[in-house]
């Protein structure tokens, strides 16, 4: 019983911010998205330097949140894979996740700085916390996650494309 609540609980936490399904998970409150949203870096501000940037391309934005959607979609295969195959599939969404961290840095680095770029590395990075927390289910009610994805289904909103996180 406990393998079928982890599975359902690691499913659910990759499409915690979906809007085609309703969460079963607690959503970080408003005041808190608004906050966190507030303090991330804008599109048009360099984070490493607090100056204005170039316009963001919405072509590259698109481009990076389809390939960030294709991410998703193979990390949430293979966890529904590893879910009905019977075993134990910790491994496997420790995995999903990791490699949901390593392929969003890889798509990311060197890329223009925008919303989506900011966003999808903030979401990338967190991933990676989850996939090496000692409890996967906790790490991934965590505020900071919750928050961090639906960061990244907003920016790749705006650039056309639903991702699902």
């Amino acid at each position: 019983m406990s393998t079928v609540v982890l599975t359902c609980v690691s499913v659910l936490a990759l499409a915690a911010c979906s809007e085609a399904e309703p969460s079963t998970t607690a959503a970080p409150s408003t005041s808190a998205t608004a906050s966190a949203t507030a303090a991330a870096p804008s599109a048009t501000t360099d984070p490493t330097t607090g100056g204005p940037t170039a316009a963001a391309d919405p072509s590259a934005d698109k481009k990076l949140c389809t390939a960030a959607k294709k991410i998703a979609d193979t990390t949430k295969a293979d966890v529904m894979k590893a879910a009905t195959s019977g075993g134990d599939p910790t491994p496997t969404i420790r995995k999903a996740y990791t490699e949901m961290a390593q392929e969003l840095a890889k798509a990311t680095t060197d890329a223009p700085t925008s919303e989506a770029v900011t966003a999808l590395a903030a979401f990338g990075a967190a991933s990676g916390r989850v996939a090496t927390a000692a409890n996967l289910d906790t790490a991934a009610d965590d505020p900071e996650f919750q928050k961090t994805s639906a960061m990244a289904n907003a920016a790749c909103k705006k650039a056309g494309v639903d991702t699902n996180f």
